[in-house]
Formats: structure tokens, C-alpha cells, sequence
């Protein structure tokens, strides 16, 4: 009886650790395709990727594109009523962030990177 209750005290002690704070995802998570945020931030990466692809945004909502060591650029097809501005220019090394002010999906891709490509789900 003693080594279960040391078991199942060793599990317990090694479920809360796994499960405590720390780690750069406690504050800034990473929102996944079926959560809904209201300000997330989209990393253009050096595999010509946007990270995370897919974004669930309450109306409202801002997203950072943050452009790192290579340029990309930011635009968004068939711009329903409320999508931000283009991000025209090629950027690298700096963030930039547009507010969605309407229900909508907003595809967007990088016209440096064909195939680089996300989208934003607004509600």
C-alpha cells in the first residue's frame, strides 16, 4: 500500500510540473486555427511560411506581421468590405500591424514568395 500512495504521489508531483507556467508560450501563446484572440502575431519566417496560417480574430482585432532577417510583403485577395490596407512595400527586421474592423475571411499571401500564403477569420 505504501509504494502505491509513493506512486501515485510521484505522478501527481511530476502532471503538476508538466503543467505549471514558464516557457515564452505561458504569456504570448500561440493561437490556434479554432481559437478566437484578439491580437495576435503572425511571423513571416525564412521557409517563406506565415506562422500560425489560419487565425480566428474577434472584430476589432489587430494582428503584427512580424517580418524578420528576410523581406516579405503583405496583401490581401479580393478585399471584402473592412480588410486593412496592403503591406506594399517589402519589409524585413521591423513588425507591422493592421486592425480587421468587419466579419470576413481575409486571405492574404506574400506576392515575394508565391505559395506563402495565410488567412484571417474574423467574427
Amino acid at each position: 500500500m505504501r509504494s502505491f500512495m509513493f506512486v501515485a504521489a510521484l505522478a501527481a508531483a511530476a502532471l503538476l510540473a508538466a503543467c505549471g507556467g514558464g516557457g515564452a508560450n505561458s504569456t504570448n501563446p500561440i493561437p490556434t486555427p479554432d481559437t478566437l484572440v484578439t491580437s495576435a502575431i503572425v511571423q513571416a519566417t525564412p521557409a517563406d511560411r506565415f506562422t500560425p496560417a489560419t487565425i480566428n480574430l474577434a472584430v476589432g482585432g489587430t494582428i503584427e506581421f512580424d517580418f524578420g532577417a528576410v523581406a516579405h510583403d503583405v496583401f490581401f485577395d479580393n478585399d471584402p468590405s473592412g480588410a486593412p490596407d496592403n503591406i506594399t512595400a517589402p519589409s524585413f527586421n521591423t513588425q507591422i500591424s493592421r486592425t480587421f474592423l468587419a466579419k470576413g475571411r481575409y486571405a492574404f499571401n506574400c506576392h515575394i514568395h508565391p505559395g506563402m500564403s495565410g488567412v484571417v477569420v474574423v467574427q
